[in-house]
């Protein structure tokens, strides 16, 4: 991993430090809806648990399809 693991094994380090479990954190990042399963695995290795996506148009029907390409593509759902 790159930097973001090292940022990551700190805030769980101090959340244990606090009495917290430093297990639960989540780590959220923007992301693309054109994100490929490679675009994603070295944020995964970083420690992100969660992205965020948006679709690139303004049609409801056209949102519904590139949100589920996208869960597709990663095996969601």
């Amino acid at each position: 991993g790159g930097q973001g693991t090292a940022q990551v094994a700190l805030v769980r380090e101090t959340g244990r430090a606090a009495g917290r479990d430093g297990d639960a954190l989540e780590y959220t990042r923007w992301g693309n809806i054109a994100m490929t399963p490679d675009d994603v695995a070295p944020l995964a290795a970083d420690g992100v648990t969660r992205l965020i996506v948006s679709p690139t148009t303004t049609d409801l029907a056209g949102q519904r399809d590139e949100l589920s390409a996208f869960a597709e593509r990663h095996g969601l759902g």
